[in-house]
């Protein structure tokens, strides 16, 4: 499902027109790296096709699109989700509009109802959630009172998936592009291990290729190192029973988190910190490799979050990031523009990492297989 999506993202990259003498174009690049993953969100967690890449109006991008463009009340609402939650019934806060609620509700719920019908099996997010209404129905007639029966958590399920799911891949897959066009012996290197993994299993592309990708995993790794899509960790302390607090004691530190005691943890900020990192301002893929992996801390990368409250969709994330660069760079690579700057700027009201005025590049068709 992942590689017809792909497929179709290549062709949309090779259908753009290109300047006659110098065989590129200027482009906006997280655009349409958005149309791919918003599509692959849409087939994994509703299964159905949203083609976005041929109709880039189309109400699964529209809907995303708003949800992710941080306007200075967008950026309240969200601020007042991770930070304020009291605010959000106080104010009527959502994180999307009526109009996308009723799409993504009606969608979700008429989907389930056709699986369930049809009795189709695909082994995705929808056959889960067809599964959980179930055992849930099941536990009713019990005369329990199951959560997952209660008004929308069905579709809040599929929804949260939706908008973490494409937004967080496609700026990866941006910031990635960037750093490609700032570190062109990054970039051939990457395109050199495509081609060759391409030929050493005999013109497919699979499952195994993607996950035999040693250099691109090193190069997504780092772009998650810079850019981590949420540059904090949130928790609350939860000690156990019997203590009042989490002592900090053992850090050297006078001090007992409270019970209930939200904690912010600076991600982006450790990512970056020489204790941490050796050159941390460098773009280098290399510092994953083993044999270099004792001068940095990797106790300190976290952009997926650490521990048994880490990210669920790990796993989902880099195999639609890696899938996507695969095919972007089997046709084409990135040189900096007139308007690419040497530093990105990252928009202040946004709460996911987000370059503000876009990534702009130069475009190069450059078919490698």
């Amino acid at each position: 499902t992942y590689s017809q999506v792909a497929r179709e993202y290549d062709r949309y990259l090779c259908a753009l027109k290109m300047d006659a003498k110098t065989n590129s174009t200027i482009l906006e690049v997280k655009e349409p790296n958005a149309l791919y993953t918003t599509d692959v969100i849409a087939i994994t967690a509703y299964g159905i096709q949203a083609n976005s890449l041929n109709d880039p109006n189309g109400i699964f991008r529209k809907s995303g699109k708003k949800i992710f463009t941080f306007t200075w009340l967008r950026s309240m609402e969200f601020k007042a989700f991770f930070f304020i939650p009291i605010m959000v019934k106080l104010f009527g806060f959502k994180v999307f509009s009526k109009q996308a609620t009723i799409f993504l509700r009606d969608t979700i719920n008429h989907v389930m109802e056709e699986r369930i019908k049809r009795g189709n099996v695909r082994n995705d997010l929808i056959d889960i959630l067809v599964k959980f209404k179930q055992e849930a129905e099941e536990e009713l007639k019990e005369g329990k009172k199951p959560f997952i029966l209660e008004k929308d958590a069905l579709a809040a399920q599929a929804a949260i998936f939706f908008s973490a799911g494409f937004e967080t891949s496609s700026s990866t897959m941006s910031f990635a592009m960037f750093e490609m066009a700032q570190n062109p012996e990054v970039q051939r290197r990457l395109r050199e291990e495509l081609l060759e993994a391409y030929k050493s299993n005999d013109g497919k592309i699979t499952y195994e290729l993607i996950m035999g990708l040693k250099y691109m995993d090193n190069v997504v790794k780092e772009v998650l190192r810079h850019y981590p899509p949420l540059p904090f960790l949130d928790r609350v302390c939860t000690p156990k029973a019997d203590e009042k607090g989490y002592s900090l004691n053992a850090f050297g530190l006078d001090f007992t988190v409270p019970h209930n005691m939200p904690v912010y943890i600076p991600s982006q900020a450790l990512h970056m910190d020489p204790k941490y990192f050796k050159d941390p301002e460098t773009f280098n893929p290399d510092r994953f490799l083993p044999e270099n992996k004792h001068e940095n801390n990797m106790n300190a990368y976290m952009p997926f979050g650490i521990g048994p409250h880490n990210c669920i969709g790990e796993r989902f994330a880099m195999i639609q990031t890696k899938l996507g660069l695969l095919y972007f760079y089997r046709n084409h690579y990135v040189t900096p523009c007139e308007i690419t700057p040497r530093k990105l700027h990252l928009n202040p009201r946004a709460i996911i990492l987000q370059s503000s005025g876009g990534i702009n590049l130069k475009v190069v068709r450059d078919p490698l297989f």
